[in-house]
């Protein structure tokens, strides 16, 4: 990032565009087009907002939609609505709505109340999905992985689990907890396999335990 003092603040009220910079706070209210990279300190964006480059900031703060070209990296992103971009490299992600990631998708903390579409690797130290609708990822990994049904999903649509499943070939972490999802392989620690999950193989070090309406087609201590 570049010096302080060689940035401005950036406030757009309305319908605009932007070519992109380097900035100190930037705050869209409305829709705004930036036509390049955006690299700032402070992001607060309420409406829809897209981004033909890459995006790098320190904290940033959504209620709406946000599209970004390229990559998204920072150390806070929090928010409501949908982010789509082709990797996310945040510290910490605290968000409800839909993601959608074409690439890698990492963090050292991610909450998310919502859907999840990464075509890449999903990872966090510390993960916790709570599904309101269809969601998947090629890997996920992580220290903790909790991957859970929402009540409120539950209730939104009762009578069709199928409509908050997460899919993965592979979920790997120290702790796994699982719910509503299906798998080729889960690997871990400490692995409870909950209720509405359809898992191929199961390898795992300490304890698993497997609840009686879910399908565990292999499993073995390793």
């Amino acid at each position: 990032m570049d010096e302080t003092a060689n940035r401005t603040n950036l406030k757009i009220l309305g319908n605009s565009t932007s070519a992109g910079g380097c900035f100190l706070d930037v705050k869209v209210t409305g829709e705004c087009t930036f036509n390049g990279d955006v690299d700032c300190r402070k992001l607060t964006l309420m409406g829809e907002t897209k981004v033909n480059g890459s995006l790098v900031m320190e904290n940033m703060k959504l209620t709406g939609e946000c599209s970004v070209k390229g990559g998204i990296e920072g150390e806070s992103l929090r928010g409501q609505g949908e982010i789509r971009a082709e990797s996310v490299h945040v510290d910490g992600i605290k968000f409800t709505g839909n993601l959608s990631v074409a690439g890698n998708c990492d963090a050292e903390e991610m909450q998310i109340s919502g859907a999840v579409q990464v075509d890449g690797l999903l990872s966090a130290e510390t993960l916790e999905i709570s599904l309101y609708g269809p969601s998947r990822a090629a890997e996920v990994g992580g220290g903790s992985v909790k991957i859970k049904r929402s009540l409120g999903g539950a209730l939104i649509r009762p009578g069709h689990p199928g409509h908050l499943s997460f899919a993965a070939g592979l979920i790997e972490g120290d702790q796994v907890e699982l719910q509503g999802t299906a798998a080729e392989t889960v690997r871990g620690g400490r692995v409870v396999i909950g209720t509405g999950c359809e898992i191929g193989t199961v390898e795992y070090r300490d304890s698993l335990d497997i609840h009686q309406n879910a399908i565990v087609r292999n499993q073995m201590k390793v």
